[in-house]
């Protein structure tokens, strides 16, 4: 029974003590992740070639109508003697240009409408961008913090393993007691089957980070940078105005805006301008000017209720925007609070729960070595260690996540 004890006291020191990690490199770190995931996303090219687009099309939205050309046959004889020719009087061949002349207010504001939503597209690939920072930062997290809890995992079933032995070796040589020995493997076996799940769960979490980017996923992670404090004031992250998420229907309200001056600019009729020549057989040729502009027969039911029914789309804009910025300072105050709640119960798990349970496994031990124990209360001390280790890392890795998630709130460079 001394002997055991000694063991298992030699053995807690071990555990106890950091292990050693597995040294790359270059360890991939959160900013780093967060870059690959941005240079690497395609649905940011595509938002950024439709920008572009949208910019192109502002250039010529503002031009004039490419100019039309005619050619045909006036009042061509279908019988008679000079059925399918030239030579009756009235028949003539015809060849001219006509030319659309758009106002250039409706111009302009057509121009106007393709750079507002250039300027929409950029603001939803920032809050995109943003939304690829949040979820790369969760699922680096969620690696770092299923690494931790794997190792904390395995130090305990090294132990165990060991536990197992010398209950084993006691049994064996009369000094131990079976239950001693069947208690120390059960635990094992729960032990290996929690490694399973961990092991699990930090294939998923290096998964999931691939999505972003890639191969790089199976790099060394680096540790994850300071989590205690936020890296803007609190009253600016409350601020959520200047929010992408929020500037997004901002920039469509703007959109509906230009298109609702369009509609009433609509009202205006274009007109258009086609010059012709005609040739007649053996008769003078003829020039023909004719000017062409649409007749707004009713306006009130058409020009006027397009025009309405885009000034309440506009408005309909301002509102979601409204409900948006409302609902942004909502996740933010709740994504604060459970900072704060995540960071107190790590603080009381560190500096007290673990403490304690360091202590009862001291207890334990020093009641088996003194004969008065058993092995199974040293083991069920151990179970509760480890279970206040898992406890830590959950608590620290919902703090870090809501850490993640208010750090990257603004553009900017990743922290």
């Amino acid at each position: 029974m001394q002997a055991a004890a000694a063991y298992l006291f030699a053995l807690a020191a071990l555990v106890h003590a950091p292990a050693p990690l597995a040294q790359s490199p270059v360890p991939l770190t959160l900013a780093e992740a967060q870059r690959l995931a941005l240079q690497r996303s395609p649905q940011l090219a595509s938002q950024s070639a439709m920008a572009e687009a949208s910019r192109e099309m502002a250039v010529a939205a503002g031009e004039l109508p490419d100019p039309q050309v005619f050619a045909g046959m006036e009042n061509l004889s279908l019988s008679g003697a000079d059925a399918w020719t030239l030579r009756d009087g009235m028949t003539m061949a015809r060849i001219g240009v006509m030319q659309e002349f758009p106002r250039e207010a409706k111009r302009r504001l057509r121009s106007e409408r393709a750079l507002r939503e250039a300027e929409r597209v950029e603001v939803v690939a920032q809050a995109d961008a943003l939304s690829i920072r949040r979820e790369t930062a969760a699922a680096w997290l969620n690696a770092h913090y299923a690494q931790r809890a794997e190792r904390a995992i395995a130090a305990q079933i090294a132990e165990a393993e060991l536990q197992a032995a010398l209950a084993g070796a006691a049994y064996r040589s009369g000094r131990g007691a079976q239950g001693d020995v069947l208690a120390a493997q059960s635990a094992l076996i729960d032990l290996r089957n929690r490694k399973v799940e961990a092991q699990l769960a930090a294939r998923r979490a290096r998964i999931a980070l691939a999505r972003y980017v890639g191969n790089e996923a199976d790099r060394q992670l680096a540790e994850p940078p300071a989590l205690d404090a936020l890296p803007e004031p609190v009253e600016r992250l409350v601020a959520v105005d200047s929010q992408p998420e929020v500037r997004r229907l901002e920039a469509q309200a703007a959109v509906l805006d230009t298109e609702s001056r369009l509609a009433r600019a609509n009202r205006d009729p274009d007109w258009s301008v086609e010059v012709s020549y005609g040739y007649r057989y053996n008769n003078p040729d003829m020039v023909s000017v004719m000017l062409r502009m649409p007749l707004p027969w009713s306006p009130g039911t058409r020009q006027d209720r397009e025009h309405a029914a885009k000034l309440k789309e506009r408005d309909a804009a301002g509102a979601m925007r409204e409900d948006a910025r409302r609902m942004r300072v909502a996740e933010v105050r709740q994504m604060l609070a459970e900072w704060d709640a995540m960071r107190e119960q790590a603080r009381a798990i560190r500096d007290e729960l673990i403490p304690l349970a360091r202590a009862r496994t001291e207890a334990a031990l020093a009641s088996y070595r003194g004969g008065a124990g058993t092995l199974a209360a040293v083991l069920e001390a151990r179970r509760g260690e480890l279970e206040a280790d898992i406890a830590l890392i959950n608590a620290e890795q919902a703090a870090a996540r809501s850490w993640a998630w208010l750090a990257n709130l603004t553009p900017g460079e990743p922290r």
